[in-house]
């Protein structure tokens, strides 16, 4: 189980939420950053293996486990290495930031001082957003706009910023290649298939499908005996494709 640390000052970080807020971030309901109902501590749920996460970030497993030591991404144990979905999350949104540019160590600065007021999943919760070179926060009291990465603090103007809210839902998806390419026929839940990527509401992973399609006559054994629809198939075979191009990359 992932503890999370005890809430406290975050060194760098010029403003800090109120209990009330925290607790809306962390606390009560479901949320995006764990998909479970929390109380003060949150719980992680799922349990992934580096190979695993690393087909949801469409990375190699060998950078979940850099990342992972360097101290980007969380994981529930060292040995073996098993992380949960709110840790893939994470691995997720940091493919994204370095994706455009931000180099491993600043995410990890970031990670650190978002940390105490944001628990073991910040770059989910905290309320980041990017734009170019840019990673931004709202600082909740004087409502403006700060650099977050490379001025940490220091105010900058509004424009037309992506949440890192919806690189994360991108996971539910599918993960990193959802992110550009949205299938609404696949789903990742942590409850269903020990989290594997499946046909939505249906407990038939996408591997599957797309292993069979290749087959002989394996499009009507899905559609005959999986009850799969010709646009479900497709779906799969696409998204497996699009997780091998990017484990390619």
């Amino acid at each position: 189980m992932v503890q999370t640390p005890g809430r406290s000052n975050a060194a760098g970080v010029a403003f800090s939420l109120s209990t009330g807020d925290t607790k809306d971030r962390i606390g009560q309901k479901k949320g995006f950053a764990t998909g479970e109902t929390v109380g003060e501590r949150p719980a992680a749920i799922g349990h992934y293996s580096a190979s695993e996460v690393a087909r949801l970030a469409g990375v190699s497993p060998v950078r979940i486990g850099s990342w992972a030591r360097y101290g980007i991404v969380p994981r529930v144990s060292r040995r073996p290495s098993v992380y949960s979905y709110a840790d893939a999350g994470e691995a997720v949104i940091a493919r994204y930031l370095i994706e455009h540019g931000v180099k491993p160590k600043k995410v990890r600065e970031l990670v650190e001082r978002l940390r105490d007021e944001f628990g073991e999943w910040p770059l989910a919760r905290a309320p980041l957003k990017h734009e170019g070179g840019l990673v931004v926060m709202r600082d909740p009291k004087g409502g403006v706009l700060v650099d977050v990465i490379n001025h940490p603090d220091q105010q900058v103007e509004e424009g037309t910023f992506l949440s890192l809210t919806e690189v994360r839902e991108a996971l539910e998806r599918g993960g990193w290649v959802a992110f550009s390419t949205p299938r609404p026929h696949i789903q990742v839940d942590p409850s269903r298939l020990s989290g594997r990527p499946t046909i939505r509401d249906r407990r038939v992973p996408t591997a599957m499908v797309a292993e069979l399609a290749e087959r002989a006559e394996g499009r009507t054994l899905l559609r005959t005996e999986f009850g799969l629809s010709e646009e479900e198939i497709d779906e799969a075979v696409g998204y497996e494709a699009d997780v091998a191009d990017a484990l390619a990359a």
